[in-house]
């Protein structure tokens, strides 16, 4: 499927909806309520496994007709889940080898949800058997637009099946044990191993420590790819069943953003569209949620669903604020902003019972058409049939690049040092944030994607440098790239093994620089680096000792420590391109002043034009092949100006007004989405 997915369909509004929780005599209600809000949409059988095989290859799927048969009554489009993502009862009594161990060694029991060891042979045999069961009943249901396999995949296993599954792994990854041993760089702690079953799963009991770290990076490292493999080894399964009947319909899951467990970037190749849930706290930065929509985008380079959001709040953080008026909304129209094609919620109907009847949906506990979100969500369903077809066919383009790489995540956790402070996902939204703040766009990429469609490219505390990615870094720059990275990147090859010879030497061609050590900065450290010009900004976490070659400086340490005045922040001329290097890790402030320094030297292109008061303001593009649209989005709850400068024949979608070049006052959270030919 390619980013036109849905083109024939209005855009999808709905979410899950899960009616075997309540009395068949509501249905009907509940989807004339829906209507009235413009709902055209219904994820269903997410989790339905013990109603429809209430025990083993006795199914029953009376239940589920009458949903369907409902849901196409009244004119639904069906996202359709595979109902995997948890197990009945009876399997995990019967087949104790499904219930996953975990890293205390500790054999889970029935219960919660995503508890299936992906190693299991009997959990995909009945996985197996169960989406036979309903692919063969329900393909070519003209109603269903999408297939949903499983559920938010993640979590780790550790039992006696998936170390007999690490072990076939690791030989398809190794040659030989020896091969292996060196690759760990085994002889530590005389972990040095001679037989493939001498190689168990590094848990709490073995090799990983309680409160981080790992005694073998290179061991730990697999596992986690090997984890994420299996579970993508249970996706493609049930994929392929449904591709027997069913060549066309799109086929997702739900990702979470930047969570830990899974290689994204290698699952996207395998799902047709890309799905995430976005759930963003009371006070997660309208920054964060902009970068994990376009992490999602980035992953296939296409437009994306958003599979759930809540309409008010959620019931699983730790302070669980209701949306202001006007923030679904706004949230909603953000994620179309970023690539989103769907706008989908979890739930339609808020739950009576268990863990989610907290948590929000369309239609509350009040059960009326007369509360707050549920005009809220009408507003948004009668606003998205305002929108063009086209408008599902653009795209984003981007001049800047930010890496994000799951394999430099999982080996910065898996190190023992240098600083606790030292978290992957914050070092790249910092970096994130200052392009965000300045409306100008960034794709997000992984390290395999192809550097020359970008003018910019940033590798954030990119920990990992698998072989050759320094030669395709230096050839980038050379050919008249800019590349920024920064401390502690390019410290590790794919199997944590520190490069030798001083740190960033690979890449000297392109940053005309090497290092041999690098300090810790605790919290109360006063550390701060002073540019050129004299503004200053205040170092943390680690900082990197430099030895110049080619590079000029740009900042300096200012310190009461022995490296004072050297150099922290650098420019490397190479070839007809730029490399940039900084030492340390900075604020917001110190982003703001490190950004000031290099927008002039990266020649990039904005049509950002603030006003006084235009901090929250966010303008985000999406092109097609004949139409700009534009939204801006005050992301705040106060009102906000822009200063727009606007295209010819520019009209504001969501009124029909014409919009014309000025300061534009924006209310609290409001939207404008502004066509332009």
């Amino acid at each position: 499927m390619n980013q036109t997915f849905f083109k024939d369909y209005p855009i999808l509004f709905g979410g899950d909806y899960n009616p075997e929780q309540w009395p068949e005599d509501t249905w009907e209600k509940d989807l004339t309520m829906l209507e009235k809000a413009h709902v055209n949409s219904a994820t269903i059988n997410v989790f339905s496994w013990a109603l429809l095989e209430p025990k083993e290859g006795t199914y029953n799927f009376s239940m589920l007709d009458k949903i369907i048969a409902l849901l196409g009554q009244h004119h639904f489009q069906i996202v359709m889940a595979t109902s995997t993502a948890a197990l009945p009862a009876w399997m995990t009594k019967k087949y104790l080898d499904v219930n996953r161990v975990d890293t205390h060694g500790i054999r889970q029991g029935f219960g919660k949800r995503h508890n299936a060891c992906p190693n299991s042979p009997n959990f995909q045999r009945l996985a197996k058997g169960l989406v036979t069961q309903i692919v063969k009943r329900y393909a070519g249901n003209p109603n269903i637009v999408c297939w949903h396999i499983s559920n938010e995949y993640g979590g780790q296993c550790y039992c006696d099946n998936c170390a007999q599954a690490f072990r076939i792994w690791l030989k398809k990854r190794y040659a030989s044990l020896t091969e292996l041993n060196n690759a760990w760089d085994a002889n530590m702690w005389s972990h040095t191993f001679n037989d493939w079953d001498e190689i168990v799963p590094p848990d709490q009991h073995t090799d990983e420590f309680e409160n981080g770290g790992a005694t073998l990076g290179g061991e730990s490292l697999d596992y986690r790819r090997f984890q994420s493999d299996s579970l993508l080894s249970n996706f493609k399964m049930e994929k392929d069943i449904i591709r027997e009947l069913d060549t066309a319909t799109p086929i997702t899951t739900n990702f979470m953003g930047t969570q830990k467990d899974l290689d994204y970037f290698k699952w996207a190749k395998e799902l047709d569209v890309v799905s995430w849930d976005n759930y963003p706290s009371f006070d997660t930065p309208a920054s964060f949620t902009a970068m994990n929509h376009d992490l999602m985008y980035g992953l296939k380079h296409a437009p994306f669903m958003l599979m759930e959001q809540t309409p008010s709040q959620q019931n699983w953080q730790p302070y669980n604020a209701l949306k202001d008026p006007g923030e679904f909304r706004m949230l909603s129209f953000q994620a179309m902003a970023h690539g989103a094609n769907t706008v989908q919620v979890f739930q339609l109907r808020q739950a009576r019972n268990g863990c989610e009847s907290l948590h929000g949906a369309i239609i509350s506990h009040v059960d009326s058409t007369e509360t707050r979100v549920f005009k809220e969500a009408g507003q948004i369903g009668a606003e998205l049939q305002k929108l063009p077809a086209d408008l599902l066919t653009s795209q984003r383009h981007a001049q800047v690049a930010i890496i994000f790489d799951w394999n430099s995540f999982w080996a910065l956790d898996f190190a023992l040092g240098p600083n606790v402070r030292l978290q992957y996902v914050d070092q790249v939204h910092a970096y994130y944030q200052y392009f965000y703040s300045h409306n100008i766009p960034v794709e997000m990429i992984s390290p395999e994607d192809d550097f020359s469609d970008y003018q910019v490219v940033i590798a954030p505390a990119l920990f990992m440098f698998k072989h050759g990615l320094a030669d395709k870094v230096n050839d980038y720059v050379h050919a008249g790239g800019n590349f920024i990275t920064n401390t502690m990147s390019a410290t590790v090859d794919e199997h944590d093994n520190v490069y030798q010879g001083g740190y960033f030497k690979q890449l000297e061609p392109a940053l005309g620089l090497w290092s041999e050590e690098w300090d810790v900065l605790p919290p109360v450290s006063t550390c701060q680096i002073t540019f050129n010009d004299q503004t200053t900004a205040k170092a943390n976490i680690v900082c990197s000792l430099l030895h110049l070659g080619t590079a000029k400086p740009l900042a300096s340490y200012e310190a009461d420590k022995f490296y004072n005045a050297t150099h922290a922040v650098t420019q490397n001329a190479y070839g007809k391109g730029h490399g940039f290097f900084v030492g340390t890790y900075l604020d917001q402030a110190g982003m703001e002043a490190l950004g000031e320094q290099l927008m002039p030297l990266l020649n990039l292109k904005t049509n950002d034009q603030p006003t006084a008061d235009s901090q929250g303001i966010e303008l985000t593009t999406r092109k097609s092949a004949s139409t700009r649209y534009d939204f801006l989005i005050n992301t705040t709850a106060d009102t906000r100006t822009y200063h727009y400068a606007a295209p010819a024949n520019a009209k504001d979608l969501l009124t029909g007004k014409a919009i014309n070049s000025g300061v534009l006052t924006l209310a609290p959270y409001a939207v404008q989405i502004i066509q332009a030919n």
